[in-house]
């Protein structure tokens, strides 16, 4: 009857009932997540992801929700989540000859152990009314996702990829020296310079280089640098000078070291996952009531998550492949040239015929706006100074049905 399905009825029935208040509880839970979520962006400066969200739930405020949840308050709160933009540096100076760099030793295996191998790449961002450019050189663990060391200068010479790892070693030489590390980047002249190779003979470092324009050999470094970029490009804006742009990034790689939980992490800052990974002990004593030697290892779990990373990471490539094979494939008879030909013209009178409904409707919404704001300004024009004076005020406009299209006028912004 009326079109309605009974469990639909009944379903609406209760929740008009609602004599036990469970709607009205649900609806305080979700405001207070909500103040929660609003809590985090503050802290942040921006709209992060939503395991993010989960995850400073969980360490912050002892929140426990699915990451499906997160998902709905955000939809519900409008928030979106700030993304990396494809704007790598394209233009960077290389070596002369591919053959003259050195061997590409990692090959895309990152995560063989903290303090093994160690990514670094340089990156620009803009500052000031003009956009001047500053070039930031950072130095990053594959494993643990720390920064261990960073520069911000002006120019982008050797000096800067130098000072940056002068910064690490000041911090960290015992640890690097541990074991065997290697040190990787891309094919960038201020790696490939006699400066560059001679630190890292000298530190008994192996050097590695990514292929001539292949970003995924040093896939972690670049994601770093599109996340941080998300995140800061705003703020960077605002500097007046690069001094003020250095301390921003100083603040901001402290923050990333110590405070900013990663889902790929289990919840933990890179440096509280470094610390459990060398001394076996957990760094989180909150865990709902369990104790933590009931809980399955965090470096299992870590492990587990960058082994399903990837496998779909493999099986991203092969499917991309496999449709790059079938791309190239030429046809062989005028029939299969004709088929492929109607099934792209059908994809694109689709695409078009859905984009004529939306103009439609919406040409159809601006002329009736339009038309009331004709008779506005018909009213108007008849309209005595004492009325005219008084509009000047905003406010006053609501009391004239005659000027109501502004109402409407907000639905176009």
């Amino acid at each position: 009857m009326f079109g309605v399905s009974r469990s639909g009825y009944y379903s609406w029935v209760n929740r008009q009932k609602d004599a036990d208040g469970s709607q009205a509880e649900k609806r305080e839970r979700q405001n207070k997540l909500k103040e929660l979520f609003r809590q985090i962006v503050r802290k942040l400066g921006f709209v992060p992801g939503k395991r993010t969200f989960q995850t400073y739930l969980w360490r912050e405020f002892n929140v426990s929700i699915s990451v499906k949840q997160c998902r709905r308050i955000m939809t519900s709160m409008n928030l979106v989540a700030n993304r990396p933009k494809k704007d790598a540096y394209k233009h960077q100076a290389t070596h002369d000859h591919e053959y003259a760099a050195p061997l590409n030793a990692v090959k895309q295996d990152f995560y063989i152990g903290p303090r093994k191998i160690i990514l670094t790449d340089i990156t620009y961002l803009y500052y000031g009314p003009v956009r001047t450019p500053v070039y930031l050189c950072a130095f990053k663990d594959a494993y643990t996702k720390e920064i261990l060391g960073h520069h911000v200068d002006t120019h982008m010479t050797a000096e800067l990829v130098k000072t940056a790892y002068d910064a690490m070693m000041e911090k960290h030489r015992t640890e690097l020296h541990r074991a065997e590390c290697v040190i990787h980047s891309d094919q960038g002249s201020q790696y490939l310079s006699t400066t560059f190779q001679k630190l890292l003979s000298d530190d008994d470092f192996i050097q590695s280089v990514s292929g001539r324009g292949n970003s995924q050999d040093n896939a972690p470094m670049e994601s770093f640098f599109g996340r941080m970029k998300c995140e800061l490009l705003d703020l960077v804006a605002l500097c007046p000078d690069a001094d003020s742009v250095a301390k921003m990034i100083d603040g901001y790689m402290a923050a990333y070291n110590n405070q900013h939980y990663q889902y790929a992490l289990a919840g933990l800052t890179p440096s509280e996952y470094y610390a459990y990974v060398t001394t076996g002990i957990y760094p989180v004593d909150n865990y709902y009531g369990i104790k933590a030697t009931e809980l399955m290892p965090i470096k299992a779990l870590v492990e587990a998550r960058l082994n399903a990373a990837a496998d779909k990471a493999r099986k991203v490539r092969a499917a991309t492949a496999k449709r790059r094979q079938a791309a190239q494939q030429i046809c062989k008879t005028p029939e299969m040239v004709v088929a492929r030909d109607q099934r792209i013209l059908r994809r694109k009178i689709s695409k078009w015929m859905r984009s004529k409904t939306t103009a439609i409707q919406q040409i159809s919404h601006l002329t009736a706006v339009l038309k009331k704001a004709q008779r506005a300004g018909v009213f108007l024009m008849s309209a005595p100074a004492e009325l005219i004076t008084e509009l000047t005020d905003g406010r006053n406009w609501s009391a004239h049905p005659e000027l109501s299209y502004i109402y409407e006028m907000r639905e176009l912004f």
